[in-house]
């Protein structure tokens, strides 16, 4: 009888504290269906709880959903899927390595604290600026090649285009102040880096810091590539800096 309820609170796909009134509903129909999957998704998708204000982003994307939406919002083209899976692993999620079989927890409080914050912006500020090797992509594509006008309407525009249906005036204000912050970039890598180094500094294996060193080595070449052709390629520092603050910022971490 335990089984059917572990499987609903596993797999739902409605937030982190199901309501236990809903979790009976779809053990039930679990158990009424001979373990029908349809027919679990369709009571749950008709409950109240699926469209409360509770449920709606409250789920937080893991390192892996962060890195294929940002790539997915950019319409970008991966030539080297290798660097994502750095980028991954960097910011917490080492693919393959959780120990338990049960895999990665899918709960928000798992994923997000200073340090994962930190991570996830300098991942955003890296591929916006396309410092991330063998990703490719045309911010101003993106719009129409529309260029707004200022970093403000920019900022709007691009959140608009990353994060469709969602109110976004509170969002907008809060990252406003970062439009415009000198060496942002450099500060949240440096900030990220000592995180980084931190926590990981007694666990981190000698391959880990192999592959460490070679991609910051490639990185350093495709950040003098990327700085040449960024005028050819229409991506100016204003927008690559917006669209990284974007995608690094607290409401694009909601699924």
């Amino acid at each position: 009888p335990s089984s059917r309820q572990i499987w609903v609170t596993e797999k739902v796909l409605l937030h982190s504290l199901i309501p236990p009134k809903l979790v009976d509903q779809m053990a039930k129909t679990f158990l009424a269906s001979n373990g029908d999957i349809k027919s679990v998704l369709i009571t749950m998708v008709n409950a109240p709880e699926f469209w409360s204000k509770e449920a709606l982003r409250e789920k937080t994307k893991s390192p892996f959903e962060l890195a294929i939406s940002a790539v997915r919002s950019l319409d970008a083209n991966v030539n080297q899927p290798y660097q994502l899976f750095t980028w991954i692993n960097k910011m917490g999620q080492k693919i393959y390595y959780y120990q338990a079989p049960t895999g990665f927890p899918d709960r928000g409080q798992y994923w997000i604290n200073t340090g994962s914050l930190l991570n996830r912006m300098n991942f955003g500020l890296a591929l916006a600026s396309k410092k991330i090797p063998g990703i490719t992509f045309d911010l101003a594509a993106l719009n129409d090649n529309h260029e707004p006008e200022s970093a403000e309407a920019a900022l709007m525009v691009y959140s608009k285009l990353f994060m469709p249906g969602r109110a976004l005036d509170q969002t907008v204000n809060r990252l406003k102040p970062m439009l415009n912050a000198p060496d942002l970039e450099a500060n949240v890598a440096k900030a990220a880096e000592r995180n980084t180094a931190n926590k990981q500094s007694m666990t981190m294996t000698n391959e880990d810091t192999t592959v460490t060193d070679v991609t910051q080595k490639k990185q350093t070449q495709a950040k003098v590539i990327a700085n040449n052709k960024q005028q050819k390629n229409g991506t100016s520092n204003m927008l690559a800096q917006v669209v990284g603050v974007i995608i690094g910022s607290p409401e694009y971490q909601r699924k």
